[in-house]
């Protein structure tokens, strides 16, 4: 397919001239803000998830599994509960494996919550 046709495939609309000067800038600007508020949102989220599960939070609220928990509290199914743990797992082995020296972290950021907001698939490699 040409490049022209590029979007075209995934239902998004037709390509368009291509932008120059200041709004190509502000647009990819504001895309890069976006994706990195979603890495750090993810980083939170999984954060909490394990602390919560860790603490056993469902069993004081009344219920008698996590299952349950995320059921009630947030709508969601078993399985999607139990991915956010899996989330959680691999991002704390992530993080550790990061601040123990072993890889590096591909975040921009590098404030003290930063090896925390890795890339959740949406950086530029394989």
């Amino acid at each position: 397919m040409g490049e022209d046709n590029e979007g075209q495939e995934h239902g998004v609309e037709p390509a368009r001239r291509p932008l120059s000067g200041a709004r190509d800038r502000e647009l990819t600007t504001g895309l890069r803000e976006a994706m990195d508020d979603v890495r750090r949102s993810v980083a939170v989220l999984a954060a909490r998830v394990r602390d919560a599960h860790a603490a056993r939070v469902w069993v004081p609220r009344g219920h008698s599994s996590w299952e349950s928990y995320c059921r009630a509290e947030f709508g969601i199914s078993r399985a999607k509960a139990y991915r956010l743990l899996d989330v959680a797992r691999a991002l704390a082995a992530i993080h550790d494996a990061v601040t123990a020296g072993l890889e590096t972290s591909r975040t921009r950021d590098t404030g003290p919550g930063a090896t925390a907001a890795l890339d959740y698939g949406l950086s530029g490699g394989p």
